[in-house]
């Protein structure tokens, strides 16, 4: 036990006996990094798709991105949303109601409407779903399948790994992105 105190003391004793002079000149500055990407921001995409769902396109709206002129990478992630309607207006400009995909709405007949989507890299498809056989979707009412606007969003994968963003709030982001309405491209559905 004395050798254990002894020991402390001796080393307490050369740590505080040391003193800080004062610093010296500053070094010469080290070589330059390598040149960042450009764009270097976090980079979001954001088209609109309007169409119908119809026996023609088997009730799906396809988005091919390299037609659109967007990069994806596979570890980005893609949110879609379902323009459900507007809550008036605001500068006179409509205030648009969307709402994230799935959506699932419980029909009258006792059925289940399901759009839902799928993605890649390469596109997005939107398609209906449910408990109804895909052959009765013709017999749905015009609101269901006319006239549709989807709202996709490609979200960077550093986005989506560290943001505490509501992805389900459509403006949340589309502000933590820095996307505005005019940033916002138009899609025409192709055929898959």
């Amino acid at each position: 036990m004395k050798k254990l105190l002894l020991l402390l003391f001796i080393s307490s004793l050369a740590l505080t006996s040391c003193s800080v002079g004062d610093p010296g000149p500053q070094g010469p500055p080290g070589p330059q990094g390598p040149q960042g990407e450009s764009g270097a921001e976090l980079l979001g995409y954001v088209v609109d798709v309007q169409g119908d769902f119809n026996d023609a396109n088997d009730y799906t709206l396809f988005v091919d991105f390299t037609q659109e002129n967007f990069e994806v990478f596979d570890t980005d992630a893609v949110l879609v949303y379902a323009k459900v309607g507007e809550d008036g207006t605001v500068d006179g400009q409509p205030v648009e109601v969307w709402r994230q995909l799935p959506q699932t709405y419980y029909l009258d007949n006792g059925h289940e409407l399901q759009y839902n989507f799928d993605y890649t890299y390469f596109d997005v498809l939107i398609f209906l779903d449910g408990s109804m056989d895909p052959s009765e979707y013709g017999s749905l009412d015009a609101s269901w399948t006319e006239d549709l606007v989807f709202r996709v969003v490609v979200v960077p994968a550093d986005f989506a790994e560290t943001s505490s963003i509501d992805v389900s709030s459509l403006q949340a982001v589309m502000t933590a992105l820095d996307i505005n309405e005019a940033d916002v491209k138009k899609a025409t559905p192709k055929k898959k």
